[in-house]
């Protein structure tokens, strides 16, 4: 019977493999009813984590991350402030502790936050204290300097994560929210900005319905390249909302 049991558990490890980034060896971790509440809301990979919104609302989210390193992000805001868009930003804290007033700047211009740890670390490679630590430390920070909780969005540092780091988060309340598209802002070697705008427009409206988007602060090439994409997706009829927006179920008559 362990025998059995031992085979049943082999057969459910699973790659999960990120567009851009290192394949991570996770095993399915079957949804919580709060995953399963999502999974209401939007697609689901195998490990339960959200991939994207429902389909039919005409909706994108455009979510930007940040690196440690990162610099600050003016003219992100700016210019997602003149086409009235509203995005996610998946901050590091220790981030976010060196930016106090780009980290604000988010918030105050109607946007929303999210976690994406202290530091840019490989998670999997940590203790479990550690990766707690790296949880909560991001989030005790970015609620005070924004205001706003960013629980429960919250993206791994490299999309790298396995069952054990996907159960420390959401035990701390947190959901994995990954990616439709990656924008290859981040890819090696770096993409001009005419390579990110021709990337993002020339996917179907199929493909971008409900999409979440990866973008990456402090890309000069991807801060070109936001005007026109999303001129682009707007003239297409597409909503360009916030992660929470695009997850709100649709409303019934």
């Amino acid at each position: 019977m362990r025998s059995v049991t031992k085979t049943a558990l082999a057969l459910l490890v699973t790659l999960l493999v990120l567009p851009g980034e290192t394949p991570v060896e996770a095993i399915h971790v079957v949804p919580t009813s709060k995953t399963a509440r999502s999974a209401s809301s939007g697609a689901t990979n195998q490990a339960g984590e959200i991939t994207r919104g429902p389909l039919g609302k005409s909706q994108i989210a455009l979510t930007f991350e940040t690196g440690t390193g990162a610099e600050c992000f003016e003219d992100l805001i700016a210019a997602l402030e003149r086409a009235h868009v509203h995005s996610t930003f998946f901050l590091n804290g220790s981030w976010a502790e060196r930016n106090r007033d780009c980290a604000a700047a988010i918030t105050k211009h109607g946007h929303e936050v999210a976690n994406h740890c202290w530091d840019h670390i490989d998670l999997t490679k940590q203790t479990d204290k550690v990766v707690r630590d790296e949880i909560l430390r991001a989030d005790t920070v970015l609620t005070k300097l924004t205001g706003q909780s960013p629980r429960p969005r919250w993206r791994a540092p490299y999309g790298r994560r396995d069952e054990r780091v996907l159960r420390i988060a959401r035990g701390l309340g947190y959901e994995s929210i990954l990616w439709t598209i990656d924008s290859l802002d981040s890819a090696e070697p770096p993409q001009s900005a005419d390579a990110l705008i021709q990337h993002l427009i020339s996917q179907s409206d199929a493909q971008l319905d409900g999409a979440i988007i990866l973008l990456h602060v402090g890309s000069r090439a991807t801060a070109e390249a936001l005007p026109p994409i999303i001129a682009n997706l707007q003239s297409r009829g597409f909503h360009l909302v916030t992660v929470s927006k695009l997850l709100e179920s649709p409303k019934t008559e």
